[in-house]
């Protein structure tokens, strides 16, 4: 029987502590004006910030993440802190700008903050960043630079989306006489924030992946052009449900791929989270792709406090338990999480490989 409440890794029990820190050490940015709530607290005379995208750290997956790694080293090695919430993507140079005025290392939880570290980690030479699934990007430039005091962190999420795409592509063979919950499309989906390289990556390996265990797979791929609007993830979602007859969402959408479990739970189908184990939202919830980004901020801020910080881009694979799946629940059968386990040791062994552009 499906525990959600005890196989979640990151379950309600760290979701309540997390609410309760946020009372004491949040500083929730809103464009020009910043409330401080708490701001630099600790006996150690190390600082470290933190500045979110605009997903936040109740995101349930990605800057929450980020937000455990953080918290964990904080209890061990009791830094000052510095926590920053984005609003939106201008506040990106002006909260990097106050977290490097405030610390000696800098997190930029996103992608999307590549632009904005490259400016801010130019204007503060002797401070160090660390930036999660991105690099410093020049203006007018689409490739990363290399900066000594801006560490990228990059994860392999085609292996993870791998995975949970062969998995539902074994539930779509098994079909509805096994699984009553299927509708016979055989039919899949994705609901995708915005077209980023982390979000391409978990919807190629979804989909190379599916397509390799069941070659007449229809996999449907969607974005919503947000990662914080739960309506808009759940629009699509239902969009694909109702319209293509999915039978299994795949959310790569941050907060707002939360609205895409919604509608998949809503409609009697099944959800794929993202990031983190994200099986407690729903019982409908069969699985989650996940990334370890708190192992990712843990070990920088550890290294960094044993003067080891590098700027030599550091990537997460399955290989060194980077990414992988969570717990999958009761509805799905022994042989789609043992096509998932056979896909995750063809990977390991160089066998597989899949891609980071979506296939055709």
């Amino acid at each position: 029987m499906r525990r959600p409440f005890v196989r979640n890794k990151y379950g309600w029990f760290i979701q309540i502590a997390l609410l309760l820190a946020l009372f004491t050490m949040v500083l929730t940015a809103c464009g020009g004006s910043n409330s401080n709530t708490g701001g630099t607290n600790g006996n150690s005379t190390l600082k470290v910030a933190l500045v979110t995208d605009v997903g936040g750290l109740n995101d349930n997956g990605f800057n929450h993440l980020s937000y455990v790694g953080y918290t964990k080293a904080k209890s061990e090695l009791g830094f000052q802190e510095r926590v920053i919430q984005s609003q939106s993507q201008n506040d990106y140079v002006s909260n990097l700008t106050q977290a490097a005025q405030a610390a000696d290392l800098v997190f930029a939880v996103g992608f999307l903050m590549d632009g904005a570290i490259y400016q801010v980690a130019k204007k503060f030479p002797a401070k160090k960043f660390a930036i999660i699934d991105g690099c410093a990007t020049a203006p007018n430039s689409f490739d990363c630079t290399s900066l000594p005091n801006v560490a990228p962190i990059s994860f392999k999420e085609q292996e993870a989306g791998c995975l949970v795409g062969a998995l539902a592509a074994q539930m779509e063979l098994d079909g509805k006489s096994k699984i009553p919950q299927l509708s016979g499309s055989n039919t899949i989906s994705a609901v995708g924030g915005q077209e980023i390289p982390p979000v391409v990556h978990y919807i190629a390996g979804y989909k190379y992946c599916a397509q390799k265990v069941n070659p007449s797979i229809k996999v449907l791929v969607g974005y919503s052009q947000d990662f914080a609007a739960t309506a808009k993830c759940k629009d699509l979602a239902l969009s694909q449900i109702n319209q293509n007859k999915s039978d299994i969402v795949f959310q790569v959408a941050g907060g707002c791929g939360v609205g895409a479990l919604d509608a998949a739970n809503q409609k009697g189908v099944f959800g794929i989270g993202v990031d983190a184990d994200q099986g407690y939202l729903h019982k409908s919830v069969i699985t989650s792709a996940m990334k370890r980004v708190d192992t990712s901020v843990y070990s920088t801020i550890v290294d960094f406090s044993k003067n080891k910080f590098s700027n030599n881009p550091a990537v997460f694979d399955l290989q060194h338990d980077g990414v992988g799946y969570a717990p999958t629940s009761s509805d799905v059968p022994a042989d789609a999480k043992a096509k998932a386990d056979e896909f995750a040791t063809m990977i390991k062994s160089g066998s597989l490989v899949p891609p980071a552009t979506i296939p055709a």
